[in-house]
């Protein structure tokens, strides 16, 4: 197969959030100009057009796309700005025209087309990715067998990317008649880049490319969106599988813990379960945002799935033709996309698991810290009233010791004021050995005594608090 092209052309496709950045701030514009600035001195940003309050899917923002070109050998372009929907699409066009200036050119003309890999956009976070797509014509009566342009066609991706890594070739097949080539392989998805060469054979293909330019940029708009969201869902799957490896030890270490304990925890083992608790209630947030984040991730590729197959159907209606007959482009809406569907699937029905982990930790440890706590108050509430109970007793022992001493000493001094001399002489006549040596007022102070004893004693049982009544208080 000759190395020899006609009138090569790259096309880049490249689309970006509008985010914070709407209008001429937009990172997308300056990757243009940055661009630009290797063929001509005319820029884009300055000349951009933004519809006030625009309800419209699509807007045109530049309305001269022509660019004049200084280079050498003599290059055409174009450069086409757009909004759609939540973001901006810049539709860049390099290289030769059908003219007849350009035929019979080697391959390596297309290094013209990107100088120091300007063509090559690494956008930040809200960059959705970019789509080259390398034309050319073929020489007349060529061979359109895939196997035997293969060759060629990466002959002009090395040209492109210039020794650096260039995306991988994945599969080929023919779009409006003529043999095209994809490179960039999805198993890759953290440096995917996505290229396309389109080795033109027929003039009803370049009519049809023509008729459906604005199909294509859309079909690669959201063919782009769906790769750079489930890209973004494979960095939240990184996250939850960090975040359940540490639930999955958090919750360990509860189980140990429990393990370990006596069947009553201790304070410091109760105020360590309420920290986990803590813990584990910040990191159910968490959890559950980024489970709410993939979800988002995976609705966004079902409304661009759906919005790529309709515009393909499109396609095919206006055709006449079935999908089968652009395979290179429903390949990916029949496969490439529901397996991003499916493995995001997956990625939920095990990390859902998660939640139900810290569901169940979290009430365990809500149960045990509720029945230590009941536990803890009840003994409380225990002693606070035996030491209650013991103060009372102590004050109905006092008042009854008062009252006995009160009686006890009144009964006395009764008894000692009373006709005692009679007594004393009375027993005296009865010649009582005991009382025969005593004196009056020793006989009557050691009587007066023992009628306050008797008194005293007779009193403080009556008044004495009963074990009965302390013990059906205490129950």
């Amino acid at each position: 197969m000759s190395d020899k092209i006609s009138a090569p052309n790259v096309y880049l496709y490249a689309f970006q959030l509008h985010n914070n950045s709407k209008g001429s701030n937009n990172p997308l514009w300056k990757h243009c100009d940055n661009i630009l600035a290797n063929f001509t001195d005319e820029t884009v940003t300055p000349n951009l057009i933004f519809p006030p309050n625009s309800h419209s899917n699509r807007e045109d923002l530049l309305p001269n796309v022509a660019l004049k070109f200084t280079s050498n050998p003599p290059l055409e372009g174009f450069a086409q700005p757009l909004q759609i929907q939540d973001s901006y699409a810049l539709w860049l066009n390099i290289g030769c025209a059908e003219d007849g200036t350009a035929d019979n050119v080697d391959v390596d003309l297309i290094e013209k087309f990107n100088p120091n890999q300007a063509l090559l956009i690494d956008g930040d976070d809200y960059f959705l990715g970019q789509t080259l797509l390398i034309t050319a014509w073929l020489p007349e009566n060529s061979s359109d067998d895939l196997d035997s342009l293969k060759p060629l066609a990466d002959k002009c991706r090395n040209a492109l990317f210039q020794g650096n890594v260039a995306p991988t070739f994945y599969r080929s097949g023919k779009l409006f008649g003529s043999p095209i080539f994809e490179y960039g392989l999805i198993a890759d998805i953290a440096n995917y880049r996505h290229l396309l060469v389109w080795l033109l054979a027929d003039q009803q293909t370049d009519r049809d490319f023509n008729t459906f330019q604005e199909e294509i940029l859309d079909l690669l708009f959201h063919r782009n969106k769906i790769i750079s969201a489930f890209q973004d869902s494979r960095k939240i799957y990184h996250e939850l599988d960090r975040e359940y490896a540490e639930i999955e030890q958090d919750i360990q270490y509860v189980q140990d813990q429990l393990v370990q304990g006596s069947a009553s925890l201790q304070p410091a083992q109760l105020q360590s379960f309420k920290e986990q608790l803590k813990v584990l209630l910040r990191k159910a947030l968490s959890y559950t945002q980024l489970l709410r984040k993939i979800e988002d991730f995976d609705n966004c590729i079902a409304i661009n799935l759906n919005n790529y197959t309709d515009i393909l159907q499109k396609i095919c209606d206006i055709l006449g033709n079935d999908k089968e007959e652009l395979s290179i482009l429903s390949h990916f809406s029949r496969k490439t996309a529901p397996f991003f569907r499916s493995q995001i699937a997956a990625d939920l029905g095990y990390f859902r698991h998660g939640t139900h982990l810290i569901d169940q930790a979290i009430a365990s440890i809500r149960g045990i810290v509720e029945i230590e706590q009941a536990k803890n108050d009840r003994t409380n509430q225990i002693e606070l009233r035996k030491s209650e109970l013991g103060e009372k007793d102590r004050d109905d022992r006092l008042e009854s010791t008062v009252q006995a001493i009160g009686v006890g000493l009144a009964a006395g001094g009764i008894a000692a004021s009373s006709g005692t001399d009679k007594l004393f002489e009375t027993v005296q006549n009865h010649h009582v050995p005991i009382v025969m040596h005593l004196h009056p007022f020793a006989f009557s102070f050691f009587l007066s005594c023992a009628i306050a004893a008797i008194a005293a004693s007779i009193t403080w049982w009556r008044t004495k608090p009963k074990k009965n009544d302390q013990n059906q208080t205490g129950s």
